[in-house]
């Protein structure tokens, strides 16, 4: 099984125990601008603690590494991430746990269903959701990795993005350094 196949039985799992999910991260930021080499796919899901043995069970043969039922119980209730590791490819599907403040219920609520591979269509954050996330994220660890993602999606997806939106989030959430200096690059790399 190759990572793509992965990543498709991991969306087709959720989608399977009715789990509402969204992709985000590196591979949202690919969806909406340019690819680039990554090993795992950050998705945020709305799970419930009566969905747990369902999806687990979907990962149940030796190919894979899943954590306990009792462990995924505990992300579930601190609303942090586990992963679904298939174990020959070193593929990983980090599972994160839907934020319950205002940012996570309004990125939810704008997600799309996009292609996501030929014959494979998946749930992804809007673009615009991306970008702040990024921030977010770049703003506790100060990867350069998520301004080039957000400098690429304005490079790719710009005249559609909603950058009053982004600006709307960017000023409530302090993200106004990343901001600047991912719409720098852009501008550098154009």
């Amino acid at each position: 099984m190759n990572q793509e196949e992965f990543f498709v039985a991991v969306l087709k799992a959720l989608e399977n125990c009715r789990i509402p999910y969204m992709i985000g991260g590196s591979v949202g930021a690919m969806v909406y601008g340019e690819p680039r080499l990554t090993n795992d796919i950050d998705i945020i899901a709305d799970l419930q603690a009566t969905h747990v043995d369902a999806l687990l069970s979907a990962f149940a043969s030796e190919a894979y590494y899943v954590p306990s039922a009792e462990f995924v119980q505990a992300i579930i209730r601190r609303h942090g991430m586990f992963n679904i590791i298939h174990v020959e490819s070193g593929s990983k599907a980090d599972i994160i746990i839907l934020k319950d403040d205002h940012f996570g219920r309004t990125e939810f609520a704008r997600r799309a269903r996009v292609p996501f591979t030929m014959g494979c269509e998946a749930y992804a954050a809007s673009p615009e959701d991306v970008i702040v996330a990024k921030l977010r994220y770049y703003l506790t660890g100060r990867s350069e990795k998520h301004l080039r993602d957000i400098a690429g999606m304005i490079q790719i997806s710009g005249e559609r993005l909603d950058r009053s939106y982004i600006e709307q989030w960017v000023h409530s959430l302090g993200l106004g350094d990343g901001w600047s200096a991912a719409t720098r690059l852009a501008e550098a790399d154009e």
